[in-house]
């Protein structure tokens, strides 16, 4: 965002639109004078000097400088300006005549009578459009050779970018190698690298000129960034500001018209929820993600075994199967295993399978479910995914009353070194049901102690 200017500061808008205008000061007052000689004002001649306090000391001109100055600088930028966009304050005079520019020349037209401001127009860019003379009605003033030069300035205007190609091209490398690599970083080191290809792509959306295609693609890319920020402020422990990128990547992802980055979005925030105890929180976002997800695509598959899950910490047991039952009805067209953020596999739905069936108190389907999931992530290097699968399997084991082995998995869980947020919280809740369900052994209070101590390894 351009800094607003203040009076007797430097005027940072005034400068840096004359800088994008590439003129010095000299040539700006020589385009100046110019612009008032066309508009019927040839006394006003402002030398670079003048310019020069405008700027570094925030001076105001006199009416009907801002106005000239506007349109001086909306002819060197080819972009309508006012004099707000100068950080420059104006006083309209009903009787002055208007300058108006008409392709490369400014020409003097009839004083107009004061307009009632324009409701919804704060910006007054309708009126700097009037500035410009690219009005809507201009064309049918003149003859039809101006409106085929109209219909090409419009084309012109359509495609002109600041952009390179690898500018956006790059956020999309960024986003696969964040995703693709991310269980191989600790949160804390891995948020500064994405958070600046987040801000990156804040900056080419609103500070440099793109095509509204490039847009698009770059609304595109800001919004998975932002799912990934989720996930890491998710990691890391930090409820809020995961929901405050969620919120980002599914606002993103409707300007793009990228659905999918919604359903992302949600897929996080089903997690999220689930984490956090809540879920019909849970339930609603795979809901509403699977309504948005392509057909039969990875985070269909995701979000399907997410709604399983959810009906499983319900309690609603046959809502789970059907869901399940779906989510099953992916796995022979799944990879065994699959590794990074946005990836699926069939592990992944048997490790879901582990938690509901612990959710659902069925330990023995939980106990097998866990085992084979741990199986397949030891020779993955999953390392959160096999954290959660061993706690899951302790779980499991304490509710079949077999403590040694639910505090060994524990332990294994805990040897972690990526300890995330979802870690240390499942630690957490072993710990409660093992001091609730044998509080006088010894292997409980030594396991309580440790988890008592545990800090996220991020």
């Amino acid at each position: 965002m351009s800094p607003q200017a203040t009076h007797k500061q430097r005027n940072e808008l005034l400068r840096y639109w004359i800088e994008r205008a590439a003129v010095s000061y000299a040539a700006l007052a020589d385009a100046l004078a110019e612009t008032a000689k066309a508009a019927g004002r040839p006394d006003l001649r402002p030398d670079r000097t003048r310019i020069g306090h405008w700027v570094n000391s925030g001076e105001q001109p006199r009416p009907p400088l801002p106005d000239l100055l506007a349109a001086t600088l909306s002819r060197l930028c080819r972009r309508a300006l006012t004099p707000a966009d100068l950080g420059l304050s104006v006083t309209p005079s009903p009787c002055e005549p208007t300058p108006v520019l008409d392709g490369n020349s400014l020409t003097h037209v009839a004083p107009l009578p004061a307009a009632p401001a324009i409701e919804g127009d704060h910006t007054k860019r309708r009126q700097a459009l009037a500035v410009l003379g690219i009005t809507a009605v201009a064309p049918l003033l003149g003859g039809r050779a101006e409106a085929a030069q109209a219909a090409t300035d419009y084309a012109r205007y359509a495609s002109a970018t600041e952009l390179e190609p690898a500018d956006i091209s790059d956020l999309e490398v960024a986003v696969d190698q964040f995703g693709a690599t991310y269980s191989a970083h600790p949160p804390q080191r891995l948020w500064p690298e994405v958070f600046q290809r987040r801000h990156q792509a804040f900056e080419l959306l609103h500070h440099r000129r793109h095509t509204l295609r490039e847009g698009r693609h770059i609304a595109r890319q800001a919004g998975m960034l932002s799912v990934i920020l989720a996930w890491l402020a998710h990691d890391l422990g930090e409820p809020q500001v995961a929901e405050a990128f969620i919120d980002d990547a599914k606002t993103h992802g409707q300007q793009a018209d990228a659905l999918e980055v919604c359903a992302w979005a949600d897929d996080m925030l089903a997690t999220h929820a689930l984490y956090d105890d809540r879920p019909l929180d849970a339930l609603a976002a795979a809901t509403r993600g699977l309504a948005t997800a392509p057909r039969n695509s990875p985070i269909a598959v995701r979000l399907t075994a997410q709604r399983a899950r959810a009906h499983a910490l319900l309690g609603d047991g046959a809502s789970f199967a059907d869901a399940a039952a779906q989510a099953h009805h992916y796995q022979d067209g799944l990879p065994v295993t699959n590794t990074g953020l946005f990836a699926v596999d069939a592990v992944r739905i048997i490790s879901y399978d582990a938690s509901s069936h612990v959710w659902l108190d069925h330990p023995q389907q939980a106990r097998t479910a866990a085992l084979e999931a741990i199986q397949h992530y030891e020779a993955a290097q999953a390392p959160t995914r096999l954290s959660i699968a061993q706690l899951d399997l302790a779980l499991a084991y304490t509710a079949l009353g077999e403590v040694e082995a639910a505090i060994e998995a524990g332990r294994q869980a805990l040897s972690c070194n990526r300890l995330v947020s979802a870690i240390t919280s499942r630690a957490r809740q072993l710990d409660h049901r093992l001091r609730r369900s044998f509080p006088t052994l010894s292997e409980t209070r030594d396991f309580h102690d440790q988890v008592r101590l545990l800090q996220p390894s991020v």
